[in-house]
């Protein structure tokens, strides 16, 4: 398909990693090829219980079926992304660590998870390597992101190429193919909704099958002479019959800015916002009880409360040639429309594994799009 004489106007709907990671990688795979907006109600550097991204623990530990091979791919690629910026981009804010999956009970008939071989040293601990009260465990090397400092990260590097921000609360998909892309107040060809839980109520898509998952986590500091060794661990404890997204799970992950992300909880259905008191000393006598030697002297900074956004079903990452409401003066009554939500509480570590199936979703619509454009200029004629 040939390159349009003017770049393809894109609005893209929330700016946490999803909205975040998908704009930077339109402009990243032809800037002359495509103009992005972003539009938000929250931005990086602020914290809001709906603006869920900048609450995330946010390491590397993939929950993808051993038989899904589609969601294998996009977290692999995605580790592979964090893997370059660990090495490449320090402003980044992702750094190498020793991750250890705990069990209090084995699980029965226990199958190798399927990233095995793309981590480095994975392998099970031996007896004497487990804490007090384990049977079995895992280990193997991954990353972590300081999730504030990433989402900056990527709210920079999409200005430098291009990108507008820009604040505004959107009630509807119409809202936002209405939304001026420009200063001279032209629409948008294509429109992706990356609101995450917002899709819920957002009109124009309503989808019911989205639900809140409240988590609760607890931010630590250690003792400078504990931190050099801290800061190399990351860890998920299951209790019997847990597993992330069930049951009781308790987790550790460091930050490069010497903050340490502890949890956490599982609420589905809670929009409570307000931090439990009770609930940040249970996170904190059970990271204790797995890791004393690392946590017995820790600080509590705060207590934080994001709202995770679940979706029966999976993932949603579409897009598709759809027709406008032709009554109300468009002058451009088609556009793509593009959706990538839905990731519960694993949105870092597919971000931009998803945002590469987006970018190829709304290349492969670009042909009807085209044709549609055809057809309406065709019809405006008779």
């Amino acid at each position: 398909m040939t390159r349009p004489s003017t770049p393809y106007r894109v609005n893209v709907l929330g700016a946490g990693v999803s909205g975040l990671s998908t704009a930077l990688s339109l402009l990243e795979k032809d800037p002359s090829r495509y103009s992005v907006k972003v539009i938000s109600t929250h931005l990086p550097g602020e914290f809001h219980v709906d603006y869920t991204s900048p609450w995330a623990g946010a390491h590397w530990r993939s929950y993808a079926d051993i038989a899904d091979k589609e969601q294998q791919a996009l977290d692999a690629a995605t580790y592979k992304r964090f893997v370059h910026l660990a090495d490449n981009e320090p402003e980044a804010g992702i750094m190498y660590v020793t991750g250890y999956d705990y069990w209090e009970i084995k699980p029965k008939n226990f199958v190798d998870p399927w990233f095995n071989t793309l981590l480095k040293g994975y392998r099970y601990l031996n007896k004497d390597e487990l804490p007090q009260g384990i049977q079995f465990g895992t280990t193997y090397i991954t990353v972590t992101m300081n999730a504030p400092k990433y989402l900056q990260f990527l709210q920079k590097k999409f200005l430098a190429l291009g990108g507008m921000l820009e604040r505004a609360t959107l009630a509807s998909l119409k809202e936002l193919a209405r939304y001026p892309h420009d200063t001279q107040g032209n629409r948008p060809d294509i429109i992706v909704n990356c609101s995450g839980l917002g899709s819920r109520n957002l009109l124009g898509v309503h989808d019911h099958q989205m639900f809140p998952m409240r988590g609760q986590i607890v931010i630590v500091k250690v003792p400078d002479e504990i931190w050099p060794k801290a800061k190399q661990f990351t860890m998920e404890r299951y209790a019997e019959g847990a597993s992330m997204g069930t049951g009781t799970v308790t987790y550790v992950i460091p930050r490069d800015n010497g903050e340490i992300v502890l949890g956490g909880t599982m609420d589905r259905w809670s929009y409570a916002e307000a931090p439990e008191e009770e609930t940040t000393k249970a996170i904190v006598q059970r990271v204790l009880a797995t890791r004393p030697d690392l946590f017995k002297d820790a600080t509590i900074l705060r207590s934080c409360v994001g709202l995770r956004p679940n979706r029966h079903g999976g993932i949603r990452v579409t897009a598709s040639v759809e027709q406008l409401d032709w009554n109300e003066g468009w002058d451009n009554p088609v556009a793509v429309v593009a959706h990538n939500y839905g990731h519960a509480g694993f949105g870092y570590q597919a971000s931009y594994g998803c945002a590469q199936k987006t970018v190829a979703n709304i290349e492969q619509s670009l042909q009807g799009l085209e044709q549609a454009h055809k057809t309406v200029r065709t019809m405006s004629k008779l």
